[in-house]
């Protein structure tokens, strides 16, 4: 990885974040105040959720926003997502452990999405490849050998 690429990400609680996902954001996350009527939809990157939140915005039809990534932005998306009204469908990619806590104590309903661990290191790699916010991967052994690693 070059010294730009190293730009392009950073880590924080020991887990590998894109720039999408601002430390200050992150650090924040345990003052969010989550609703009873909230929908988390949670998954590992590149395993459906795009997929799965368009059906569930069908579903509920014009009840709801789809927030983006809870995890993704900067500090004023807390306050963005505050101002929502309606019921909201926010979709993350977060361990559990980092979550809000006001989303236990509330009893949020949460939509885990599995997808076998094969396709989504390829979808991963395909991602990587066309990306040009992400680090380079230079070849398929590289990024099996980093996903396997939890790198």
């Amino acid at each position: 990885m070059s010294w730009n690429e190293d730009r392009l990400i950073h880590t924080f609680n020991g887990i590998t974040f894109t720039t999408r996902s601002s430390p200050e954001l992150l650090n924040s996350l345990v003052s969010f105040d989550a609703r009873e009527d909230d929908v988390l939809l949670v998954s590992y990157p590149k395993s459906g959720t795009h997929w799965l939140a368009e059906i569930l915005t069908h579903i509920y039809a014009s009840k709801v926003a789809l927030t983006s990534p809870i995890e993704f932005g900067d500090i004023s998306k807390l306050d963005q997502m505050n101002h929502l009204s309606c019921k909201r469908i926010i979709p993350t990619h977060l361990d559990s452990n980092m979550l809000p806590p006001t989303f236990r104590v509330k009893h949020c309903k949460a939509i885990y999405i599995v997808r076998n661990p094969k396709d989504i290191a390829v979808s991963m790699f395909h991602y990587y490849q066309e990306n040009p916010n992400l680090p380079t991967i230079d070849s398929w052994p590289n990024f099996l050998e980093m996903f396997l690693k939890g790198d």
